[in-house]
């Protein structure tokens, strides 16, 4: 009886966050703001948070000055707290706490991406993101590192918990990093400052400044600014 009237009591909120969500135009960005800044750890001076975005654990994610969360954009934190097996990849790099997402000064997010900062995600000023960039900092594995031949781990989160494997480690961008469309970044990741990844890469490693990264699996093909 008591979740019943809870879910009850919270029904009026919820329809007025769906109703903020979508609301168009001027109005909707300043109800927006106005209703995250409550929730949010931090939000800076002339932050856009567009139709549909979708905020997970807003205590744990910071959106400071001029940055830009595009339509239907997915932001994931809090750390996992569960016992499930995993492999944790260490970031020297990362500079806040795990499940930490922290979006730096005018970082544009496109539409339809999805940041996974359940590990964290540290995004520095000046970078941008195309639309339906992915970026994995904790996700499922599709075998156990410990028990490779066992076949009874599945992949996918509705499987038993000591069932399933995960990959978990945090992701660091410097500044002025920019992300092509339909890129994929895994966990444990450090791109170094003003460093370029293509469309449709998956990134499964660091790379040094001023790269130029494309490809499955991502490779740095040349310097993004020439220095000769």
């Amino acid at each position: 009886m008591n979740n019943r009237i809870k879910k009850l009591l919270n029904l009026p909120l919820d329809i007025w966050l769906l109703f903020i969500s979508y609301l168009p135009g001027p109005l909707g960005f300043r109800f927006r703001y106005n209703y995250w800044k409550k929730r949010l750890k931090y939000i800076g001076k002339n932050v856009k948070i567009d139709q549909g975005v979708y905020l997970q654990n807003p205590k744990f994610i910071s959106l400071d000055d001029n940055c830009w969360i595009d339509k239907y954009v997915i932001i994931l934190a809090g750390h996992d707290q569960s016992q499930r097996p995993r492999r944790y990849i260490q970031n020297k790099a990362f500079p806040i706490k795990k499940g930490s997402v922290h979006i730096g000064k005018s970082v544009h997010i496109g539409p339809y991406s999805l940041i996974s900062g359940i590990g964290g995600v540290f995004i520095s000023d000046e970078c941008g993101f195309s639309s339906g960039v992915k970026v994995y900092s904790f996700s499922n594995h599709f075998r156990s590192d410990d028990l490779p031949s066992d076949k009874h781990f599945h992949f996918g989160p509705l499987a038993e918990k000591e069932r399933t494997f995960m990959i978990e480690g945090p992701i660091f961008f410097d500044k002025n990093v920019g992300v092509a469309l339909n890129s994929v970044i895994l966990p444990g990741v450090s791109i170094k400052r003003d460093s370029f990844i293509m469309i449709n890469s998956v990134v499964t490693k660091t790379f040094e400044e001023n790269s130029l990264i494309s490809g499955n699996p991502a490779e740095r093909i040349k310097e993004r600014y020439n220095t000769g």
